[in-house]
């Protein structure tokens, strides 16, 4: 039956029209066509935009990418430095210039003013990564991509020589800011705290040195003069000194809780970008402030930062010692009495 069965199907095939069988071909041929049509057509348009989208303003941003062409500006760069003059959010001014002397100087005045952790090293790491590895190499010895591709011709320097392992983490922080020689200022792209992370990673990753030894240090090679010594002097050379500026007396009666509220917050919104309550930042800690200085002092340097430092003597040495200038913040008075209030509260 089984033999019989195939003798009679291939009788059948055979006896089928000519035209059926040409309409079997046309169908198996298109059939295959069409299967090789969809299968290059899901194939990548280009390496960067693979596939194809039906909703293309959802998936490509019509917005200027950084390093894209931009016919709106003259240079035709999308990628903007800051307005000349203004600070983002965020970042702290910086008082020194992009020269060796002031790179050298900030080797021994600049210090991070948060104690780092090892967590805060991984953090560093993931910033280098994303900022410094395509030039320095992963290794930091200056084999990154763009050099050992060729793309770039000048070498970056190797962060892990013996001089780079005795830079002061200050001059460090200055090069990431300002730039030095054909490296660009980062101080606009990174924020003050991430730099410290990536220095710290440099430091005891990549350089093998402990956890913030060089910070720690910072303190007393940045002057021959201790803190204590530097305010002691001040104190026995302009005893009772009231500065120069609009205030002449202050009353200091028993403190004012109210008073004390308002100032904080007048503090803490304008103040703490570079004052820390309790120690050293870009500016001094106002904890014990009174026992230093006068009101009448702490109120015409709040009030007249600009007066004081041209023609005030303490003010004078306090900018030689911390570099940055102190800012106007254009309180009134009554604001400066209720923050100088809350100075009283500092323990």
């Amino acid at each position: 039956m089984i033999l019989y069965s195939k003798k009679v199907f291939i009788m059948k095939l055979d006896s089928l029209p000519k035209k059926e069988n040409i309409m079997q071909k046309f169908v198996s041929y298109f059939t295959a066509l069409l299967v090789v049509t969809v299968l290059f057509s899901s194939c990548d348009k280009d390496k960067n935009h693979p596939g194809y989208s039906y909703f293309p303003d959802m998936v490509e941003s019509r917005a200027f990418e950084p390093y894209s062409e931009n016919p709106n500006f003259n240079d035709g760069l999308s990628l903007r430095m800051p307005v000349e003059g203004t600070v983002p959010r965020e970042m702290i001014p910086f008082g020194f210039e992009k020269t060796i002397e002031d790179r050298v100087l900030a080797g021994t005045m600049v210090l991070n003013p948060d104690e780092l952790k090892l967590r805060d090293v991984a953090q560093g790491k993931k910033l280098y990564k994303i900022y410094c590895y395509n030039c320095h190499g992963l290794k930091g010895n200056g084999k990154g991509f763009l050099f050992t591709s060729g793309k770039y011709p000048y070498p970056p320097r190797s962060l892990v020589t013996d001089l780079m392992k005795s830079t002061p983490r200050g001059e460090i922080y200055h090069v990431i800011t300002v730039g030095f020689g054909v490296m660009g200022a980062h101080g606009a792209q990174i924020k003050p705290k991430d730099r410290w992370k990536i220095i710290e990673y440099i430091k005891v990753k990549l350089q093998g040195q402990k956890l913030g030894e060089d910070a720690i240090a910072m303190e007393s090679s940045t002057s021959k003069e201790s803190n204590i010594d530097f305010e002691a002097r001040l104190a026995s050379l302009y005893p009772n000194s009231k500065g120069v500026g609009p205030v002449s007396s202050v009353t200091m009666g028993p403190i004012d809780m109210e008073m004390v509220a308002e100032g904080e917050k007048i503090y803490k919104r304008l103040c703490t970008s570079c004052h820390k309550p309790t120690k050293r930042y870009i500016g001094p800690a106002p904890k014990g402030i009174f026992d230093r200085r006068t009101p009448e002092w702490v109120m015409n340097m709040i009030l007249n930062p600009e007066g004081m430092v041209e023609k005030d003597p303490i003010a004078k040495e306090l900018l030689q010692r911390y570099i940055s200038p102190m800012a106007n913040q254009n309180l009134t008075q009554d604001e400066a009495r209720k923050v100088i209030e809350y100075f009283r509260t500092i323990k």
